[in-house]
């Protein structure tokens, strides 16, 4: 029980790097896209190297998983993938915080969908929690604009963002629900899965909107290699902390702890190190946040 809590915490604070590096991506005018694919090329290298037993899945040493399976995985990660990608273009469209905070919200869809299709016991605490998780972030949508931050579609970017809800959603609930799938993942081949079906998601939103250019610099290199070792480990420990939440009724609630970290995280790294103003929007956004998870040991402890 504690280590799936504990586990959930540090992906939380794992994934509050990835918009740390779009932040980094923006600033120097590098395409999402291209780092993606390079990215993924080298978490496939990482991932088989260092996390997927490979040679014992491959030897018959450890159980081969079915096709039903492999094919879940892989379709859970390239929904999450394309989900990810929405969410990126609602924020350019849209007011960034709120197409966030929206997107974001579908942390909410695990956390019913494992409640009530794998019978995880309704809790007032866990509940609590969700809401208040969803609230801070709506609270940090709420900041104002700032005067760089151009806001050229907005009902568009909205649009877009309930369709990243919806996409993410879906996606969470899939990537929850392989813990309580008859294939027990002792060759941590999840992750590998998950690095192929990311990429298919790349390419396909590459050509979709016709970014046919490939080019890296020096840059690009060096957010590549940090993003898919800060990747590669999140993904590890993400399937490791919902088959351990799982075996205490708490599954439903790794994403809202994941999330809610990694967007408290964000905000903090925000305030301390790209000099952000510190606004009621903010604080108050954040200890929600922090409350809602808070509440969630709370239950785990009970």
């Amino acid at each position: 029980m504690i280590t799936g809590l504990i586990l959930s915490l540090i992906v939380g604070i794992l994934w509050s790097f990835v918009g740390i590096f779009y932040k980094l991506m923006a600033k120097y005018n590098l395409s999402v896209f291209n780092i993606g694919l390079a990215g993924s090329a080298f978490s496939f290298v990482i991932t088989l190297t260092f996390v997927t037993k490979t040679g014992a899945l491959w030897t018959g040493a450890i159980e081969r998983p079915g096709w039903g399976y492999i094919l879940f995985v892989l379709a859970a990660a390239f929904i999450n993938s394309a989900g990810s990608l929405i969410l990126q273009r609602s924020m350019v469209h849209g007011k960034s915080g709120v197409t966030w905070a929206i997107g974001q919200s579908a942390l909410i869809v695990p956390f019913l969908s494992i409640t009530l299709i794998f019978g995880e016991p309704w809790n007032v605490i866990k509940i609590g929690g969700t809401l208040a998780v969803i609230a801070g972030m709506a609270v940090l949508g709420m900041r104002p604009a700032g005067k760089d931050e151009r806001i050229p579609r907005p009902v568009y970017g909205v649009i877009l963002a309930f369709t990243a809800f919806l996409v993410l959603g879906v996606a969470q609930s899939m990537t929850s629900a392989t813990s309580y799938l008859s294939y027990e993942d002792k060759g941590d081949i999840r992750p590998f899965l998950a690095v192929i079906g990311g990429a298919l998601a790349t390419v396909s939103g590459k050509f979709l909107l016709k970014d046919y250019g490939f080019r890296l610099d020096r840059k690009a290199i060096i957010i590549i290699v940090l993003m898919s070792v800060q990747g590669v480990i999140a993904t590890w420990l993400s399937y490791l902390a919902m088959d351990r939440l799982k075996e205490v009724g708490m599954n439903g609630v790794f994403f809202p702890i994941a999330v809610g970290m990694c967007i408290a995280g964000y905000s903090i790294y925000s305030v301390l190190f790209f000099k952000e103003k510190a606004n009621r929007f903010l604080v108050f956004g954040t200890i929600a946040i922090l409350a809602g998870i808070a509440a969630y040991c709370a239950a785990a402890a009970g």
